[in-house]
């Protein structure tokens, strides 16, 4: 393997345990071979081994590479015409696209850590629930790459799955089928020897091991392997009821908005995070830009917000602007949702309490009274300053009302409502990066893996069980029997997915949601952000597989031929 990616030195190390007791992720040194010698260092590397997390959880590339180009979201206007969108054709997917290299070029040095963590942590006496969360995170950051690559290495330059210190300039991917073989040993493995309990915050726990084995077994689908996801499904829904945490120290909540409620994200519910810190001597961004296709700092919160502070408070000849505040994030306007993720999708905004639980409609005005502009009808702070209208509204209602309405023809790349499950009050300045732990994973997509999982396996009444579980608790008080009543007897793959957006959107799962269930061109090709306009999307066969960096072949040692054949078909 060619230096750059595979040598260990240069990885940062972190502290074991921080004061307060959370998976510090914040670099203080530097990690080399040596420290694999000792208890300490082993422990080192392991919490090491989670900063890879923060490269792929609300950073710019896995938020552009799994959402961008679905039906769920589109480019905002400032969205720099990226070609993961691949509206306007101009900036085709290739092995340059930064965004998706992530996956490859960052995630190779942390499943390298975890190599020397298995290799020498048995020697030193760490204990196996130790080893088992570098067995997991290896597994986690292999399922990803195989899902967007296809088949990787397992030898990055000693060995399949060895502790590499060598440089290397040689690569040889390998099958998916062995990939996922090796992903699954080593899933068992932390299901096994996991704690029920996780060791600090942040950290893989046995449930976490359970969710991803049953995850990895549905997008693998090999014979047998529906059955296999639904087992191990099945351990962690049905050993209690769903609100009581049972003996996998897991529980749905009664309620979808506590789920993603900020200052609630270490709940029941909660499988997996990534932990970030909003302490400036450890923030790698605070206020700055700190983006890009190699940042690790979480700007989800801002890439689904429009530019409110450019709204005009009346209408468009009318009023002042709001402030840009903490309250309603940077206003940096990369993604917006598609008409048919907001009025198909979410079609049902009477019973169902998602889609307001997970995008913003009202804005309070924040601008006093003297600078708001509205000489003749002045907004006070805390009045309503614009609304995102479910429904179309008629010129004389919008003369009633003190505030601007947006109705759903309206909505553009610059105006649209914000997807508000990623914000972050309670951060020191409007510009700053989330210091939230991002959730990787919870215990409603269990739910949503049975149903898909029994489905496949012909048992619609375990499917449409797993499903009502969700929608049920998704119910405003009073329409819990609505909700079933609305819910189609049969449950197919197009309501499965259209479930999985209801609970999960803007969660890094849609593309690779459609690219396992080879439904991306059917229900991506062609979309809409405001009902009236239309926009198709060049989604070609070969992109199902993401390109191979072309950083990474242009420096291997390998002969041409190889390298021709290294790269993905059509790249």
């Amino acid at each position: 393997m060619k230096k750059y990616i595979f040598n260990i030195v240069g990885i940062t190390a972190l502290l074991f345990v921080s004061c307060n007791d959370v998976l510090d992720e914040q670099p203080r040194s530097v990690l080399t071979p040596d420290l694999f010698t000792t208890t300490k260092g082993i422990q080192a590397g392991l919490t090491a081994a989670y900063d890879g997390l923060r490269y792929i959880s609300g950073a710019q590339a896995p938020q552009f590479s799994t959402e961008y180009g679905t039906d769920e979201f589109t480019g905002g206007e400032g969205n720099n015409n990226s070609a993961l969108d691949m509206t306007t054709g101009a900036n085709p997917i290739d092995a340059s696209t930064g965004d998706i290299s992530t996956y490859w070029s960052n995630l190779f040095p942390f499943i390298n850590t975890c190599n020397g963590i298995i290799k020498y942590g048995s020697e030193s006496g760490m204990s196996e629930s130790l080893i088992a969360e570098a067995h997991f995170l290896r597994a986690y950051y292999y399922f990803l790459q195989v899902q967007s690559f296809g088949g990787v290495p397992l030898d990055l330059g000693s060995g399949e799955l060895e502790f590499n210190t060598s440089q290397s300039n040689l690569s040889h991917r390998n099958t998916e089928e062995e990939v996922y073989a090796a992903i699954i040993n080593d899933m068992k493995y932390a299901e096994e020897y996991l704690p029920v309990s996780p060791r600090l915050p942040g950290c893989a726990f046995q449930a976490t091991a359970i969710h991803f084995l049953a995850k990895i077994y549905l997008t693998r689908d090999k014979s047998g392997d529906a059955q296999l996801a639904l087992t191990e499904a099945e351990k962690l829904i049905n050993a209690t009821a769903p609100y009581t945490v049972n003996a996998y120290n897991v529980a749905l909540l009664p309620t979808y908005a506590e789920v993603i409620r900020p200052t609630n994200e270490r709940n029941s519910e909660i499988l997996f995070t990534c932990e970030h810190t909003e302490t400036y001597e450890f923030n790698e961004t605070a206020a700055g830009f700190g983006s890009g296709p190699s940042g690790k700092d979480d700007r989800s919160l801002s890439y689904y917000t429009p530019n409110y502070a450019n709204f005009k408070l009346r209408n468009n000849d009318a009023g002042g602007f709001l402030q840009r505040t903490v309250e309603y994030q940077r206003p940096w306007m990369r993604l917006t949702s598609t008409h048919g993720l907001r009025h198909v999708i979410f079609v049902d905004k009477t019973n169902d309490s998602r889609y307001h639980a997970t995008f913003q409609t009202v804005y309070l005005n924040n601008n006093s009274a003297a600078q708001n502009g509205l000489l003749d009808k002045p907004l006070n702070p805390g009045d309503t300053a614009f609304v995102f209208s479910d429904t179309e509204v008629s010129q004389e209602y919008r003369a009633t009302k003190n505030y601007r309405i947006f109705a759903p023809d309206e909505i553009d790349r610059y105006i649209y409502p914000p997807m508000r499950k990623h914000f972050d009050p309670n951060r020191q300045d409007p510009n700053d990066a989330s210091g939230r732990p991002f959730i990787l994973a919870k215990l409603s997509e269990t739910y949503l893996i049975a149903a898909e999982a029994a489905m496949k396996l012909s048992d619609n009444t375990k499917a449409r069980n797993y499903i009502l579980a969700l929608r049920k608790r998704a119910a405003y008080p009073g329409h819990e029997q609505d909700i079933v009543d609305d819910t189609p007897p049969t449950i197919t793959i197009g309501y499965i997915l259209d479930e999985r957006s209801r609970e999960l959107c803007g969660e890094q799962h849609r593309w690779f949601d459609l690219k396992r269930t080879k439904t991306w061109k059917e229900r991506a090709a062609t979309y809409s952000i405001n009902g009236t306009n239309s926009y198709t999307r060049d989604i070609k066969d070969h992109y199902y597989l993401r390109p191979i960096p072309q950083s990474q072949i242009d420096l291997m040692g390998n002969s041409e031929n190889d390298k021709d054949a290294y790269q993905n078909p059509n790249y």
